[in-house]
Order: C-alpha cells, then sequence, then structure tokens
C-alpha cells in the first residue's frame, strides 16, 4: 500500500512538473467566431511551449519566402520585443473602418489583437516570448535545408 501511495505522489509531482514547464511561456488564445447563423467557432487554447515543437512538423519549403524576409528583420524585431516588454500596457494600434475595427494592444507580457468586422470576430493573444522564439525558428528554417 505504501508503494502505491509513493507511485501516485511521484506521478502526480511529475504531472505538476510537466505543467508548470509546459504553462512557463504563457499560453496562446485564439477566439474565432463567425456572424452568420450557424457560423463556426474556433477556440483555442494552447501553452505557448509547444510552438517550437509544432513548428518541427511544418515542412521546411513553406517557410521559405518567410524565413528570408524574417532573418532580414531578426535585429529589429530581437530590439523591439524586449522593449514591448517592458512598455507599459496598452493599444499599439487602432484601426477604425466603417463596419470594421482592428485593435491592437499589449497586456502582460502578451501582444492582443481583436478584430471585429461584418463576418467574425477574431481574437488572438500571444505572448511576446513566444513570438520571438516562433520567429527565429522560422527565420532559421532555410539554413537548415
Amino acid at each position: 500500500m505504501i508503494f502505491l501511495a509513493k507511485l501516485g505522489i511521484g506521478v502526480l509531482g511529475t504531472a505538476l512538473v510537466g505543467g508548470a514547464a509546459l504553462s512557463s511561456e504563457g499560453f496562446i488564445y485564439v477566439n474565432v467566431q463567425e456572424k452568420h447563423p450557424g457560423g463556426t467557432h474556433v477556440h483555442v487554447f494552447v501553452p505557448a511551449a509547444l510552438v517550437p515543437t509544432a513548428l518541427h512538423f511544418v515542412p521546411r519549403h513553406n517557410f521559405a519566402d518567410s524565413a528570408h524576409d524574417m532573418r532580414d528583420a531578426l535585429p529589429i524585431i530581437d530590439a523591439a520585443i524586449p522593449a514591448l516588454n517592458e512598455c507599459p500596457d496598452g493599444v499599439l494600434v487602432e484601426v477604425k473602418d466603417p463596419g470594421e475595427h482592428v485593435l491592437v494592444t499589449k497586456r502582460g507580457g502578451s501582444i492582443i489583437v481583436d478584430v471585429n468586422d461584418p463576418d467574425e470576430t477574431v481574437h488572438v493573444s500571444v505572448p511576446l516570448i513566444a513570438a520571438q522564439s516562433a520567429i527565429h525558428q522560422i527565420a532559421e528554417a532555410r539554413l537548415m535545408d
């Protein structure tokens, strides 16, 4: 009986440490709601630490043009992301057109994009550190070929 208790504590401890590691970079949240009757509602909430692993499964040729463009911008991105982390929370960009509204904000360590148009409502929240990591991985993809 004591063996089972120790085994249970070991399994629970491993699950807690694994959960803490997965959530260490924050979470990516995507919510898309189509506005027409019977429209699709997509709701995704995943640990940002999974992004680098998921990018390994994307064929490298899909990154060809993006990798070249991103490599040129890496110094700017590497300077901007720490600066964004340090700046106060608030609105970064807001675009209002008849029937459309786009809002890009910084909250905590995340960039949040909200889009509201006649067809759908979109909300995306991405931790800055995860975005920087993914950008570097995509930029380096072509170098690995």
